[in-house]
């Protein structure tokens, strides 16, 4: 072999090797691909933004409360020439100490003293706001902690004593919603499909009792997108929903497999129950089926709605208004078309797992909570505890009349009464009186 051949098969090229040479052009097209790929850089506040984004209004809510509590008490320990620092400025043993001075000494704006629970709902709200302020070496919750020892104990003493006192012993809860009440609901006309209010008023009840809507919160960013109607091989109509986050399902790094709400409810229509998928059918229809589910009613006969969503004020009443337009009497809240539906199927006999999957709640003592024994329910507990019924019994109806007497002389009387008002008494020869005859009987003296 020449040299000429020798380097001509050298220089020959491999099909295999990748050829990582980019001319001018496709180095641009490149730079234009990771362009469109990738979004803006995020700044830090474009960070902040997203993180504040997702944090719980309420949650928000409870630790301002918390944390304005603690301020009061502080400003008015400092007028009485006591130097506490901030919350976030004090060392383990300071923090320690006042921790357990102000558990103590906290009070409401009516000088009464906090339930058990409220407590301890403050101090998880002061160990929210040194989280907020990124401070993460203390934890006065967490046993493992020592240099709070002392403080838990006591927290935890606080909480019996006011325990003991009747403090935090009853708990306002929304009533749950009978079907006996939901009949009457139907009966006054604030559900129906004639109108546009009616039908809005049907479908937001039911969407807490079927698919376990709590609050506004789920509601208020409710598309229509998320429901669809369809028919199953028997010809069952059902409602398919999907849910998004929520309370109990944030989607992030703790809920990585948990799965949000995928309820198929099914509508079978007989000549004794109303298809509920029809009104839906008829409600998203007239939404378009597209943007927000819950819309302001247009005025009119038709079944007509805006393009303005309906207000926050008027989705946290919503159940209120139904059961008051429809005359019903008990404490009712949004949460209680998800209380009725745990009621309802923790009657039936539905297992546990089931009704989680409807309500939305992880763990089976949440679900215990929130569920609530019917009045049938709670009659025969209370049946099968009560006394034994009285059984009346012919020897005790004398002694019964008689021990109905006013005074001690009557009782003392009736004692020493004889039975025989007249003894040892010829009864052979009385007047009007018919004869006595005796066979076969033994006389003892």
């Amino acid at each position: 072999m020449t040299i000429s051949q020798c380097v001509a098969e050298y220089l020959e090229p491999d099909d295999d090797l990748p050829n990582f040479f980019l001319g001018f052009g496709e180095e641009t097209k490149m730079v234009e691909s990771c362009e469109k790929r990738f979004g803006n850089p995020a700044s830090k506040e474009d960070l902040d933004k997203l993180i504040n984004s997702q944090k719980n209004p309420n949650t928000e809510k409870n630790t301002k409360w918390a944390v304005e509590a603690f301020m009061k008490w502080r400003e008015q320990r400092n007028k009485e020439n006591e130097n506490i620092p901030l919350l976030k400025h004090m060392d383990a043993e300071t923090m320690d100490r006042c921790l357990q001075r102000f558990v103590v000494e906290v009070r409401k704006q009516d000088g009464l003293e906090y339930p058990p629970k409220s407590l301890y709902y403050i101090i998880c709200g002061l160990l929210r706001h040194l989280r907020d302020e990124e401070i993460h070496d203390k934890n006065f919750l967490n046993e493992n902690d020592i240099r709070f020892a002392v403080f838990r104990k006591v927290l935890n003493a606080k909480m019996k004593e006011l325990a003991s006192r009747g403090l935090g012993s009853t708990t306002k809860q929304a009533d749950p919603i009978t079907k006996e009440d939901e009949e009457k609901i139907w009966n006054s006309g604030v559900f129906g499909c004639d109108n546009s209010v009616a039908l809005q008023n049907t479908v937001f009840f039911y969407n807490c009792k079927l698919f376990g809507m709590r609050g506004y919160d789920e509601h208020r960013n409710l598309e229509c997108e998320q429901f669809s109607i369809g028919c199953d091989g028997s010809e069952s109509r059902f409602i398919h929903f999907t849910g998004r986050t929520s309370k109990t399902f944030s989607g992030g790094l703790n809920q990585l497999h948990v799965k949000s709400k995928d309820i198929k409810h099914f509508c079978p229509k007989t000549k004794d129950r109303c298809c509920i998928a029809e009104y839906y059918e008829k409600y998203l229809a007239a939404l378009g089926n597209r943007g927000p589910f819950y819309r302001r009613p247009l005025a009119g006969s038709s079944i007509r709605y805006g393009e303005q969503a309906v207000g926050i004020n008027k989705l946290k009443g919503f159940m209120r208004e139904i059961t008051s337009k429809a005359g019903l009497q008990g404490n009712f809240t949004n949460h209680s078309g998800k209380r009725s539906s745990a009621t309802q199927l923790y009657t039936a006999g539905i297992p546990e797992q089931e009704i989680m999957s409807r309500t939305g709640h992880r763990t089976e003592t949440a679900v215990r909570k929130y569920k609530r024994s019917s009045n049938e329910i709670l009659h025969e507990v209370s049946d099968v505890l009560n006394p034994p019924m009285k059984k009346e019994k012919p020897g005790n109806a004398l002694l019964e009349n008689d021990m109905e007497v006013d005074s001690p002389n009557k009782s003392t009387e009736l004692l020493t009464r004889s039975p025989f008002p007249k003894p040892m008494q010829d009864i052979s020869n009385l007047p009007d009186q018919k004869p006595s005859v005796f066979n076969n009987c033994t006389f003892n003296f």
